[in-house]
Parts: C-alpha cells; structure tokens; sequence
C-alpha cells in the first residue's frame, strides 16, 4: 500500500479593508491605517470561516491591518499569534506613500519602467517582486519546518499571497498578477515533500465562503 504523504497545511488570509486610498502607495511606517467597518466585517467572516478548522498557530505582518485581522481570528479559533516582518507587503521606497498619478507625473521613466516590467523594476529603496517572493519563501520554508504536518494561518498582504501561491504551484512569477486575492479571503495551499497542492484560492462572502 502507498504510504499517504504527510502535509502542512496553509491557510493564507488577506487582511480586511481600509480606508486607505486605492490608488497611493500603502506606507506603513509612517502610517499604518487600521482596518475600517468593512475591513472589520471582512475579518470577522474570515475568522467565522476558520472556526473549527484546526488551526494550530497565526502567523502576521505586524502592520495593524493585519495584526487586527489576525487577532480576530484568534478570537475565533483560540489559536496564538506570532508577528512575522518577513511578511509585510513590498516596500516602493521613494514611491512609498504617493498617489500613482504623481509617480507618473515626477518619475515619468521611472513609472514607465515599472509598467513594462512590474516584476524586475525597483524603485530607489524599494524591492523588486522577485525579492519579494525570495523574503516570503524563505520564512514560508522555516514554518514549514518548525509546524510540519499542522494547521497554519498565514495573515499577510496581496502581494505576500500571490507571490506565495504562485512558487507554491511552480508558476512562472511573472503571472502572480493573474492570482485575484480579495480583502478577507482565505486560500489553501497544501505543503507536501513531492508536490504542493491548491485547495481552495479566494474563498470570502462573495466567493463561495461558507
């Protein structure tokens, strides 16, 4: 009989909304908006999701977005939470903070340079995708080690997720855009020792969350 291989199971959750403005820079160093009403919703049907599904630890981005969303699924699934600064959201450096209209308007070749290639570009003190992905991976492999055949919640940012989800089924980083990753979603992947496996990718209230 084929021995069943053993897995860890990861449940990546994206914080709720904020009242931030979707078209600026987050810059969570010198502002760090918290979550709003909806955002507040967003991780309470999260937090009802992962109610008795087993989860053993909470793993977060100290950034208040997150660390109030994974606080509420604490409350939820009784288990602890752990701050991890390996899974912020990238950092833009001298873009961090501005409004997209005005990078384009003061870094024209700069912005440029960004739209034909948001993989590899890197703004002056930011970080490219492909260091994004390198940072998470690599704190994704020690929890792996340390919680190996557990029941781990992931409370991160968009970009964390989808660069995560994507070296976790061997997609070429460059498609991690094509990955939608809704406010208050929950997605599962599977870690084995041969293969990874998608459990589920997006599930919230308006997406088939039950």
């Amino acid at each position: 009989m084929r021995e069943k291989e053993k897995i860890t199971q990861v449940i990546f959750v994206r914080h709720g909304k904020t009242s931030f403005p979707v078209d600026r820079v987050y810059c969570d160093d010198k502002e760090d908006p918290d979550l709003n009403a909806e955002g507040m919703m967003h991780a309470t049907e999260a937090a009802n999701f992962l109610r008795g599904k087993g989860a053993s630890i909470i793993y977060a981005s100290p950034s208040a977005r997150t660390s109030t969303t994974a606080r509420v699924i604490a409350g939820a699934t009784g288990a602890s939470v752990h701050f991890s600064e390996a899974l912020k959201e990238r950092p833009f450096g001298i873009w961090d903070g501005l409004y997209f209209d005005d990078i384009a308007k003061r870094f024209p070749e700069e912005y440029q340079g960004w739209k034909e290639d948001p993989v590899g570009f890197v703004p002056e003190g930011g970080e490219s995708i492909h260091d994004l992905s390198a940072r998470v991976a690599q704190q994704l492999s020690i929890l792996l080690g340390r919680h190996s055949g557990e029941i781990l919640v992931l409370v991160a940012h968009v970009g964390p997720i989808r660069v995560s989800v994507a070296r976790a089924l061997g997609m070429p980083i460059e498609s991690y855009r094509q990955l939608s990753v809704d406010y208050g979603s929950v997605s599962r992947v599977d870690y084995g020792k041969k293969q990874n496996n998608l459990i589920y990718l997006n599930l919230s209230s308006f997406h088939g969350m039950r």
